[in-house]
């Protein structure tokens, strides 16, 4: 069930459930133990084994026509070493397994149903096993497959939730865009306008009026000035960052990459250039526990302390080496607070953490 709105983190860990889950293997050679296996025995669990595992790899919690081929693939293993030493029911709840994964629900129900049956009557009818003896195989397989199903059903609404989100972002996006068209529209449309009208009217008076021409063009220039003054203001709103917006923000990315967080946010009144700094300082931390820290936690602290601010972003990663270069934005953080009067340091040591003291009052503004 891998999805294209999968995390790098997620992909990982379901690479690792497919190696844990390979342990449950083993115990078809358990099976050796009350009945030691004859060369025909091993030979045909030595190709059994190697057909199944790059098959496994590649089916895992997947879904479609190709993978319930797989399943199949699976169970064709199991009734294949029916006639040999070992507990060859092992494939059949792998088959099973597998099955749980297919969507919609009524499909892998139906498919663990057939799988169930398939092997009985095989078994039965085919081979000559007693009921007593594949019992435990077909009791497990509706067992395990069950439970899968459950994980698959678990699965599915994350990434339910994951793309209901994904188009949140998407909508804001195109509502933020259509936002700044308008008023790049309300700001530069009458300016503009103004302007070319003026300019006409000057080129037409700078012979016969020169005076009046010249107040054309120097009404050309004033409105051309406020205007650059009130694209500036848009653009410092648009650009704008708070603490607020950026926990908010961070809380979401950090879903998203399935990494939880805590947040202690006791942030008294600031002004516009530390609340910038310190937004800008959250968004930097998080962008690196997202992109490199493989973290599962995270924690996010803003208190006061005297005059000072302290603010703590740390998380629980692996991504905090001691032999790691700092980049570009860790570098632009430590410029930014010392540009305030403050002070950013790096500690790589169970993961990473950025801590930051900044003066209530700033030293000074950070353009």
């Amino acid at each position: 069930m891998e999805s294209a709105v999968d995390s790098p983190k997620r992909i990982a860990k379901r690479r690792r459930w497919q190696l844990v889950n390979l342990v449950y293997l083993l115990l078809f050679f358990a099976g050796w133990i009350w009945q030691p296996p004859d060369t025909k025995s091993m030979i045909a669990a030595a190709v059994a084994v190697t057909l199944f595992l790059p098959v496994y790899f590649h089916a895992f919690e997947r879904s479609g026509p190709l993978f319930m081929a797989h399943a199949f693939f699976m169970e064709a293993i199991a009734l294949f070493l029916i006639p040999f030493a070992g507990m060859q029911g092992v494939f059949h709840v792998y088959a099973c397994a597998q099955s749980a994964f297919q969507r919609p629900a009524r499909r892998a129900i139906t498919l663990i149903i057939s799988l169930t049956l398939v092997y009985l009557a095989y078994a039965l009818f085919v081979v000559g096993t007693s009921l007593a003896a594949i019992g435990f195989d077909l009791f497990f397989g509706v067992l395990i497959g069950s439970a899968c199903m459950g994980a698959a059903e678990g699965l599915e609404r994350e990434r339910r939730l994951e793309r209901s989100r994904e188009l949140e972002r998407q909508r804001a996006t195109l509502a933020e865009r259509e936002r700044i068209a308008h008023d790049l529209h309300d700001i530069l449309g009458h300016t503009l306008t103004m302007v070319a009208v003026k300019s006409d009217l000057a080129g037409k008076l700078i012979d016969r009026d020169p005076e009046r021409a010249r107040n054309e063009i120097a009404d050309v220039g004033n409105a051309a000035r406020n205007a650059l003054k009130d694209i500036r203001a848009a653009v410092y709103d648009m650009t704008a960052t708070t603490v607020e917006t950026e926990l908010v923000m961070a809380r979401r990315a950090l879903e998203a990459a399935g990494v939880s967080l805590e947040v202690q946010n006791h942030l008294p009144p600031i002004s516009p250039p530390v609340g910038k700094a310190l937004g800008l300082t959250i968004r930097e931390a998080v962008t690196n526990i997202v992109r490199h820290a493989d973290a599962d936690a995270a924690r996010i602290e803003i208190d006061q302390q005297g005059e000072l601010l302290r603010l703590v972003v740390a998380d629980n990663g692996s991504g905090g080496r001691e032999d790691a270069s700092e980049g570009a934005g860790l570098a632009g953080v430590r410029k930014r607070i010392a540009s305030l009067g403050g002070k950013a340091t790096v500690e790589r040591a169970g993961g990473m953490c950025i801590s930051v003291s900044l003066p209530l009052e700033p030293q000074g503004a950070h353009p």
